[in-house]
């Protein structure tokens, strides 16, 4: 047995040191292919008015408050901010055939801010309260309307903010005049498929792709957890792709990315696509718009182009100047590139009348937030077209015209002064779409539909050549 035993040991021996010296001579097997990460990231913005909403838009606010204080350079404001709102008194309720109402109902047909009913009688009437008065602050007015509420002391609002309950609630008259269809997610959804789905065919299996979103749900990941998965992958390079048509430091989620990772512990080469504003496809697809409109009025007429943003604050708050955020320059390249595209027309070209191309912000471009008037608002605008006797206005809603909140209630609200609903709906491209036609102290206006063909073949263009350079 002794014998065998170190015959055994023998071998073993022999065994090792001829693998050691042939080793070399051997072929190794290959390592496994070094991939790129791709993170298509989108806002998410829900469609219905549901418990999963009410996570979405609360996270995506919470981003939004997040991101705000670290670029005014005090990221330690937020935390506190967040504190100073997670007062809590119950379930906040309001009715569901008048959620705005001023005015206590008899019998109200309450709903909480989840959008489930309320059957119970355990509630009480809150006219004013400490979150009604945040509408006197500056923005925070303007993004929260005012309405008083129902409150029950129980439910599922125990325990939660009524700050976000208060938030979300003031959503369910929008979505009940949208007939319960934010326009948002659905051709975002296309966007991101049609993209992803162009980007396999051409890299296939050189690349793993993600998705991330700002309003994070079921569904819907949030854009931090997905670029670490991507991470734990073993990604070498992660292309960061935010499928927004312009692109700014305040609502950037790419920017907030690379230090998420680094406080995992995760190395990895990070790359940003560049913005869909400005690429080719994109800027033929504004035009394609305007000339549509344009064949529909006599070509002697003088018309004005709006092309118009979302907005930016100008103002210099100290703490942070907000016409140095880069959300301007974007726009500006956004709008140049569009621009050009529609003086390239032929039937502009050949147009008979006057006609001329303006950029406009919808939100935050006047008063305090534009002291210097460096932007024209969507009013002021309006305003100076019918002074300079232009007979007809197409507004394209060009930059977030997909959301249903930023452009069926901001823009027509507060942009034009229209009572909502101001919209028609159509069926075109397997989509619900919205124009509006009006009349605005005589001059005749349209606002598109903000579906822009070749977003997503700019958003492809961007992503493939960030990737382009790392293969």
């Amino acid at each position: 047995m002794k014998r065998s035993k170190n015959k055994l040991v023998g071998l073993l021996f022999v065994a090792i040191l001829s693998f050691a010296l042939l080793s070399p001579f051997v072929v190794a097997a290959p390592e496994p292919e070094e991939k790129v990460g791709v993170l298509l990231i989108g806002i998410g913005e829900p469609e219905r008015y549901d418990a999963d909403m009410y996570v979405g838009w609360k996270n995506f606010l919470g981003n939004y408050m997040d991101a705000g204080m670290k670029m005014m350079g005090m990221p330690f404001m937020s935390p506190i901010i967040k504190k100073a709102l997670a007062a809590d008194s119950g379930t906040l309720l309001v009715d569901r055939d008048d959620p705005l109402c001023l005015v206590e109902k008899e019998d109200p047909n309450l709903i909480d801010a989840w959008g489930r009913p309320y059957e119970g009688k355990d509630y009480r009437w809150v006219s004013k309260s400490l979150i009604s008065v945040l509408g006197s602050i500056p923005m925070v007015g303007d993004m929260m309307p005012q309405f008083s509420y129902y409150l029950t002391p129980d439910g599922p609002g125990k325990g939660e903010s009524d700050f976000w309950e208060y938030f979300n609630l003031s959503m369910y008259d929008l979505y009940q005049k949208m007939d319960n269809h934010d326009p948002g997610e659905e051709r975002e959804l296309r966007i991101l498929d049609y993209t992803e789905a162009k980007l396999k065919e051409k890299y296939g299996d050189e690349i793993i792709i993600k998705r991330g979103f700002g309003a994070a749900r079921p569904g819907f990941p949030d854009f931090r957890v997905s670029a670490e998965k991507l991470a734990k992958e073993g990604v070498k390079d992660l292309v960061l792709a935010e499928a927004y048509v312009t692109f700014s430091e305040f609502e950037h989620p790419a920017g907030e990315i690379p230090e998420y990772l680094e406080e995992k512990g995760l190395n990895v080469n990070i790359i940003t696509s560049g913005q869909i504003g400005g690429t080719d496809a994109y800027n033929r697809g504004v035009a394609k718009k305007v000339e549509e409109e344009l064949k529909k009025i006599p070509n002697e007429r003088d018309v004005v182009v709006i092309l118009n943003h979302h907005g930016m604050p100008c103002s210099n708050m100290v703490i942070y100047d907000w016409g140095c955020e880069p959300y301007h320059r974007y726009a500006d390249i956004t709008f140049e590139g569009a621009e050009k595209a529609i003086y390239d027309l032929n039937i502009v070209k050949n147009w008979d009348g006057k006609i001329d191309v303006w950029k406009a912000y919808t939100e935050m471009s006047e008063g305090s937030m534009d002291p210097d008037n460096k932007i024209l608002s969507v009013r002021e605008a309006a305003d100076k077209a019918v002074k300079e006797n232009y007979e007809y206005c197409i507004d394209v809603p060009y930059e977030v015209g997909n959301s249903g909140y930023e452009t069926l209630f901001g823009l027509r609200e507060e942009g034009w002064g229209l009572e909502s609903p101001a919209w028609e709906e159509y069926y075109e491209d397997d989509l619900r779409k919205y124009r509006t036609e009006f009349e605005y102290d005589g001059m005749n206006v349209v606002i598109t539909d903000g579906w822009i063909d070749g977003y997503a073949e700019g958003y492809y263009e961007q992503i493939s050549k960030a990737i382009d350079g790392l293969l």
